[in-house]
């Protein structure tokens, strides 16, 4: 065996020494952490309702903001922050619902 050879080894074994070390850091300060993240942010799912076999709506609370996720069994996700001062005058003053015009049956 060379001394080339010999150097080449040394580097190798101290590169992958060197990223299983980073690969232990960063699982330990993930692990610190929490599954949430940073500490003190939540997440919370308020409502979460299927629309028809493969797209769901779900209600989400992040960090106090309330937001829409709509999402697909193929992994496609959108989301829409809601606006909770719209929401309070919505409830506040209900609409009359629109009617619509029915046809009359039997006749032609």
């Amino acid at each position: 065996m060379s001394l080339e050879d010999i150097v080449r080894w040394t580097l190798l074994v101290l590169l992958f020494g060197g990223l299983l070390g980073l690969w232990v850091w960063s699982k330990r300060k993930a692990a610190a952490q929490g599954i949430a993240g940073a500490s003190g942010s939540s997440l919370k799912v308020l409502q979460k309702r299927w629309v028809d076999q493969r797209t769901g709506v779900c209600l989400v609370e992040a960090e106090g903001k309330t937001f829409l996720l709509a999402y697909t069994v193929g992994g496609g996700v959108s989301w829409q922050p809601l606006d909770p001062a719209a929401s309070l005058a919505e409830k506040s003053s209900p609409k009359p619902l629109a009617t619509a015009a029915l046809p009359e049956t039997g006749t032609r």
